[in-house]
């Protein structure tokens, strides 16, 4: 399964990067993160880069291992993300124009089982609204980031 979604940002891409990969911001916007970690150290993030993010998910805890598959700041990020029952792939690609950035998302979702296959299309429609509402959070995020910046 896959779809894309995109949202234009108010800001710089290079301003709304660091939202993509630093746990600290994630968590002000990745709906049910509890916890993201890198497996190695954050100075050394790049290709090959391993972590572990958990996640509320339906009123559990699940965790993902993860590894960055691609990284270009400010202009992309794909990730890897490994459940016992599916793989997906999540992209960020960021496209400057003037003052305003495009933010397109893209995901794949590969099932490990035939449950999760069974089940592909309405999961495929949670993780799409779930996507459409974690974007609209970062735009909020980045752009109060940005104007309290520019107030300063």
């Amino acid at each position: 399964m896959d779809f894309v979604c995109d949202i234009e940002i108010g800001a710089e891409a290079g301003q709304i990067f660091p939202w993509l990969e630093e746990p600290e911001r994630m968590g002000q916007w990745v709906q049910g993160l509890e916890h993201s970690e890198y497996l190695s150290p954050i100075e050394d993030l790049g290709v090959g880069t391993r972590f572990r993010q958990r996640m509320r998910e339906m009123g559990r805890s699940v965790t993902y291992e993860g590894e960055v598959l691609k990284r270009e700041p400010p202009q992309a990020l794909v990730v890897a993300l490994t459940h016992r029952r599916f793989h997906m792939r999540i992209g960020y690609h960021l496209s400057q124009k003037e003052a305003m950035t495009r933010l397109e998302y893209r995901l794949h979702l590969q099932p490990l089982d035939s449950t999760v296959a069974r089940m592909e299309r309405a999961m495929g429609w949670m993780l799409e609204r779930g996507a459409r509402q974690q974007l609209t959070r970062l735009k909020g995020c980045v752009e109060a980031s940005a104007q309290a910046l520019y107030q300063q």
